[in-house]
């Protein structure tokens, strides 16, 4: 612990001699992050929570053609109408990437030789309807950067095509919708950081008062993102939904980093001249927030690996470890060395120096300006006998220390009750409601949204309720791997959710007269018949593709059952021995991995705890200094539980990661109050409640400072346009608020109780003498 300390004065003496070369490394940092920010991609939708499978790869380069779909409503048949998407039809045909166009235009050419200028003959072939679609079909395995140039490209064509007033024409699909997604990810990351920025400065300047520069930990946090953006560019994490709830969450925690940098050089220039302040400051303030850093990227790193099968959560860990760690370094590079600045070029210096003027030896000359508070800047001054008395700890401060002794006198009914409320909180946890659904994911009113709902609503469902399956093996023509997908097809519609099946052995017995030929060289002579552009929808590159089509707007829970039917279908209907049949694609895989994130929640927060656990093990080498900042995060997990029952958020894949998150976040207030417990205590005479209340009295208002503003910067979450992450928003500043109660209300007993029984059982005792005596 002496070395962790003695390495921050160290650093402290280094920014202190050179706080100019301190931020000009900052500035080349910053240059080299923008050239990292402009590597970022996006990615959206479900495939942002698909982890790499070779059987989805290969049924991704074989089958998954994207599509652009035009929804043509009112007078469709009108041959204006019929004109305009032949126009359109010609146009996109010729856009690289799209395989095929198929609207209603083909049908009447193919019928007429070319467009007749007569609705009755148009609807001979199409029949009198008011909706007509137009498919614009891609080339397999197109990535979603790869589809955006077609989307846009279809709104150009559908401009130019110039369709008749009288038809109203909707562009959808999938690459419509993830443009769009994309789109609102980018605007959402930026109205977010802009808000969480306000949001800082608002709660900065009348919380963090009785300071000089008290705005300037924005600045410092705002250069952490930037570098964050510029960390992710470089590692290749791509920008997603959830990826854009990191950032008020690193303006949150960065802020909190640096408010303990600020409050603590604040404090420390009340009894040292500025040069020897800076260091003094970062040895009792550098460990406990480099500690409380690497725990709450541990909470992240908890996340991390509990979603492994889930990449757009690993992106939302990644991204956020990224973040805790540049935030720190920027408090260090950015905050500390313009504060050096300010203390050194200015007659007056910061907070309680009033009129001192510090000289490049670091001396103070005496002035008649100065010659009142002189005595307290020299370097004989003492420091105020009690610590309690200072202006800058003001009424709030003392009120928390005299709070904190109190609920520590008695940590029977203060601990009791904490648990009780921990009991009831586990308990209202087991009946809180999911949110499962990836549509629940994004904004129900965003356009794409919509159009793709009409769609649905059009076509019966669409693509919404169609599961893929991929088959492999040596020959997948043989009239015996046909007859098992009609003995597939024929179990499979007596299952629960399942309406239909369309496969290869449909499509060769509709050519056939119904029947399954009974050679392959029959199978071959079928399929030759049948156009390439069809063929390729059931056989491609050695695959061959099986749709089962599910029952419409099926829950979650329905849509986990339907997966479960379709894969026990596949095993029961006994496939040959040389084909291998899988249930693939996006909508298939998603869904389970997602409630597989919810439930297993317990699992990331044990993780976390154990994580955070090992960390203050490893560092402190004392079992109760390991175990007591980690008691009231137990005590906030059970609570958040009786928050969440209390507001109606359901549990969603993000909030499953927030038992983890809390541990790591909230230790970093425990872990102060208890260092600074064991300082106090460690001074002649002073018992353990005296140590207590002025550990509470000097940094609970810190902590409570720096508590509120993190609260301040998540609140910007709440605003999201994005259900999951308006949700998570309302949860992360409920869980930071009483993390922030449990620190100062459930620690102070929790350490009254496990020092008094350290100092009980011998060999803690002993342990405990020898740390009292290194901290003295």
């Amino acid at each position: 612990m002496g070395t962790l300390g003695d390495g921050f004065a160290a650093i402290g003496e280094k920014i202190q001699a050179h706080p100019v070369l301190a931020l000009l490394f900052a500035v080349i940092l910053l240059f080299a992050a923008f050239n990292g920010a402009a590597q970022i991609t996006s990615v959206t939708g479900n495939e942002a929570f698909t982890t790499e499978d070779p059987t989805l790869n290969a049924f991704d380069d074989a089958f998954d053609r994207g599509a652009i779909v035009v929804l043509m409503r009112g007078e469709a048949t009108d041959p204006a109408a019929i004109r305009a998407t032949a126009r359109f039809d010609s146009r996109m045909s010729a856009v690289d990437d799209v395989a095929y166009v198929s609207s209603p235009a083909d049908r009447i050419r193919s019928e007429y030789g070319y467009i007749p200028d007569s609705q009755e003959k148009i609807e001979r072939v199409l029949g009198q309807q008011d909706r007509l679609l137009i498919q614009v079909i891609f080339e397999p395995g197109l990535s979603q950067a790869e589809e955006a140039p077609i989307y846009d490209e279809s709104l150009a064509a559908e401009e130019w095509a110039r369709f008749p007033a009288g038809v109203d024409v909707i562009v959808t699909g999938s690459a419509a919708f993830s443009v769009q997604l994309s789109a609102l990810i980018q605007q959402s990351t930026n109205q977010l950081l802009g808000l969480a920025v306000g949001l800082m400065i608002v709660a900065l300047f009348f919380l963090f008062r009785g300071v000089r520069l008290r705005l300037l930990p924005i600045v410092a946090v705002f250069v952490g993102v930037l570098y964050t953006f510029g960390a992710i560019g470089y590692a290749g994490v791509p920008n997603s939904t959830l990826t854009s709830a990191t950032f008020p969450i690193l303006i949150g925690l960065g802020i909190d980093y640096s408010v303990q940098f600020h409050e603590r050089y604040e404090e420390e220039l009340e009894a040292h001249p500025p040069r020897e302040a800076l260091p003094q400051a970062l040895a009792g303030i550098g460990p406990p927030v480099f500690i409380a850093m690497l725990a709450a990227a541990l909470g992240f790193g908890a996340t991390w690996i509990s979603s492994l099968n889930s990449p757009a959560f690993v992106w939302f860990a990644q991204t956020s470890i990224f973040g805790v760690l540049l935030t720190f370094l920027t408090g260090l590079i950015i905050l500390l060395p313009i504060l050096t600045l300010y203390a050194r070029f200015r007659r007056r210096g910061l907070g309680q120096l009033g009129s001192r003027e510090v000289t490049d030896e670091g001396r103070e000359p005496v002035s008649e300006e100065s010659d009142s508070d002189n005595s307290e800047g020299s370097d004989t001054a003492e420091a105020p006998t009690d610590p309690t008395d200072s202006e800058r700890v003001g009424t709030f401060g003392r009120l928390l220390g005299r709070t904190s002794r109190t609920l520590a006198a008695n940590p029977g009914i203060v601990l009791l009750t904490a648990l009780l409320l921990m009991g009831a909180g586990f308990q209202a946890g087991q009946s809180l409601d999911t949110m499962a659904d990836t549509e629940e994911f994004f904004p129900q009113d965003l356009p794409a949204y919509v159009d793709l709902q009409q769609f649905r609503s059009a076509t019966g469902g669409g693509t919404a309720v169609q599961y893929d399956v991929l088959v492999q093996g040596s020959d997948l023509r043989h009239p015996d791997v046909l007859r098992w997908m009609q003995r597939f097809e024929r179990v499979a519609v007596d299952a629960p959710l399942i309406q239909g099946v369309d496969s290869p052995a449909t499509l060769v017995a509709t050519h056939n007269g119904g029947e399954i030929p009974e050679t392959r060289g029959g199978v071959e002579r079928v399929l030759a018949d049948v156009p390439d552009r069809e063929r390729a929808q059931y056989y491609n590159d050695g695959y061959a593709h099986i749709t089962v089509i599910a029952a419409e707007d099926m829950t979650t829970g329905q849509t986990l059952s339907f997966i479960s039917n379709v894969r026990e279908t596949i095993e029961f209907s006994n496939p040959p021995p040389s084909v291998d049949a899988r249930l693939t694609g996006t909508a298939a895989i998603t869904p389970p991995l997602i409630v597989g994130q919810i439930e297993s929640r317990n699992v990331t927060t044990g993780l976390g705890v154990l994580f955070v656990f090992s960390l203050l093990l490893a560092y402190y080498r004392n079992l109760v200094k390991a175990i007591a900042p980690l008691i009231p995060m137990l005590f906030v997990i059970g609570w958040q539980n009786l928050y969440m029952a209390g507001l109606n958020i359901a549990v969603s894949p993000l909030g499953a990661s927030l038992g983890a998150m809390s541990v790591g976040i909230g230790a970093e207030y425990t872990i102060i109050v208890m260092e600074r417990y064991y300082e106090e205590k460690a001074r002649p005479g002073a018992s353990k409640l005296d140590a207590v209340e002025t550990a509470a009295t000097r940094v609970g208002k810190a902590i409570s400072v720096s508590g509120m503003t993190t609260v301040f910067g998540f609140s910007a979450l709440t605003l999201s346009p994005f259900p999951i992450l308006g949700d998570f928003g309302y949860l992360t500043v409920g869980v930071i608020f009483l993390t922030l109660v449990a620190a100062l209300a459930t620690l102070p007993p929790t350490l009254i109780l496990l020092d008094t029984a350290a100092e009980r059982l011998p060999s803690l005792r002993r342990r405990s003498r020898d740390d009292d005596a290194s901290a003295g």
